[in-house]
């Protein structure tokens, strides 16, 4: 059987339902690059069920845009069925590599205390290996899949 070895850990945080029930979320700190060169860090939720990373559309500011809803609109599918999204193309920083993916902005994702988007799989995902363990709130990643 094939050996997997990884280079990093995500950390998981706890958090808190309406009815005081303990979510252990997996938390990325990601770099999103901006138009002027800066870096702002921004916590992202790890999730395999998004296809793109998704930030609030209050954050479109961070994107240098003027409006959340200047880019390409697109249908995207949440838990609640298909809503209208904006995506643009924007550089990042996650796990020591900079990556240029897609990013939607979504003005119905709630604001959460703990992250401001989620980190989704295209692009992103193609760059690593990941080994998830829910039991034990492990998160594992290679760069080298």
């Amino acid at each position: 059987m094939p050996s997997k070895n990884f280079e990093r850990s995500v950390k998981f945080y706890e958090g808190k339902t309406q009815n005081g029930i303990s979510v252990w979320l997996p938390l990325v700190d990601v770099s999103l690059i901006t138009p002027s060169n800066s870096r702002i860090s921004l916590p992202l939720l790890f999730d395999t069920g998004a296809s793109v990373i998704t930030l609030r559309a209050d954050l479109y500011p961070l994107l240098g845009l003027r409006s959340w809803d200047e880019g390409l609109k697109v249908q995207t599918g949440t838990g609640g069925g298909q809503v209208d999204a904006y995506q643009y193309t924007a550089t990042i920083e996650v796990f020591g590599k900079s990556i240029q993916c897609p990013i939607q902005l979504l003005p119905t994702l709630p604001l959460h205390p703990l992250f401001c988007g989620l980190l989704g799989r295209d692009t992103v995902f193609n760059e690593f290996g990941f080994g998830f363990w829910e039991s034990t709130h492990e998160l594992f990643v290679t760069e080298s899949p």
